[in-house]
């Protein structure tokens, strides 16, 4: 707790840390002739992106497929025998945590990573590194609430809690836990809070309450934003980048809301192992920080990156601070067998 506390003065210092850092540029290998594949479990257009820098720097030919962070997970497992990729970028902690207990990532510990990510971003065995953060947040879209809702007399739901409002029901998407490692965030930080129990019972009345559960994290936002439905749970990140493109989406962060550490992993047995640790160093460095950050609104788990517009840091929010992502992970398939038998 001590640790996580440090990491979060050290965000809400991110504009200060920025204009004092002095942060070397990143030496990667020569890698021209070479070529790696990537699962990415975010929008393409950013993956590309950050390949194409990555490319840039090393003259590594690339490929690239955009999973959810679910089908990367249900991929890798299938593949084990003979991987067809050889890195996974983004994706919430617990997805790679579940991979290396399963043993199918590399251990790969960057030196970049050890010297400049705070030690709660990280594994500490050194299967993955954390290059992003975000907190679950509710989603709303403020031109359909002010025609339809507001004269109703009720208030904006800002705790999950207030989702159960039979007033919402069949106005509020989320991403199908099944798939998504959004989805799957939110049951797992309910669960961590209240307890199994009650969480699979408050799981059970707000699943009474929603219209559709798409397969990725994003698409709910999309949908609110567009003023298809009212209400969406997913990370905020995903909701700021739709009001950077200007749709009327208005967010809370619930009290006690989950939160993930996206990141970066080594496949074993990757068929371009050595470039594919070459790419987990270079997305840990500031070059990819600040790319990644400017492109899609999520905070940087490096303090020389800065904060976003619009977005705000973990220590403004009443996240749960005790959210464990290797619990998570344990509980992952026992909690999506519990989800998917609720009628």
């Amino acid at each position: 707790m001590k640790l996580f506390n440090k990491v979060l003065s050290g965000l809400a210092a991110l504009p200060l840390l920025c204009c004092l850092s002095t942060a070397q540029a990143q030496e990667l290998p020569n890698l021209q002739g070479k070529k790696l594949v990537v699962y990415v479990a975010f929008h393409e257009n950013e993956g590309k992106a950050l390949l194409e820098a990555f490319k840039k720097k090393t003259g590594a030919d690339f490929s690239f497929l955009r999973l959810s962070a679910g089908e990367i997970v249900a991929r890798v497992q299938a593949e084990k025998d003979a991987p067809k990729a050889d890195a996974i970028l983004g994706g919430a902690a617990e997805n790679h945590e579940f991979l290396k207990n399963a043993g199918l990532l590399e251990k790969y510990s960057s030196k970049t990573g050890e010297k400049d990510i705070p030690a709660y971003y990280r594994d500490n065995d050194g299967y993955w590194a954390g290059f992003y953060v975000g907190p679950l947040a509710i989603g709303i879209n403020k031109q359909y609430w002010d025609k339809s809702f507001a004269s109703k007399g009720l208030k904006m739901p800002e705790n999950l809690e207030d989702l159960l409002n039979p007033a919402f029901k069949g106005e509020i998407v989320m991403p199908d836990p099944a798939t998504s490692g959004t989805g799957y965030t939110l049951i797992a930080s309910v669960a961590q809070e209240k307890g199994e129990q009650q969480a699979l019972e408050y799981m059970k009345q707000l699943r009474g309450q929603v219209a559709q559960f798409p397969g990725s994290g994003f698409k709910p936002a999309q949908m609110v934003g567009s003023g298809e439905y009212l209400i969406c749970i997913n990370f905020i990140h995903d909701q700021l980048l739709l009001v950077e493109r200007g749709m009327p989406i208005v967010s809370f962060v619930p009290k006690g809301a989950g939160w993930e550490i996206g990141a970066v992993s080594v496949i074993k047995g990757a068929p371009n192992g050595d470039v594919a640790k070459a790419f987990a160093e270079f997305m840990v460095g500031k070059e990819a920080g600040d790319i990644h950050s400017k492109m899609t609104q999520r905070l940087s788990t490096r303090a020389d990156v800065d904060v976003p517009k619009g977005a705000v840091a973990l220590d403004k929010m009443q996240i749960n601070k005790n959210f464990s992502f290797a619990k998570a992970s344990e509980q992952r398939k026992g909690l999506l067998d519990k989800w998917k038998a609720i009628p």
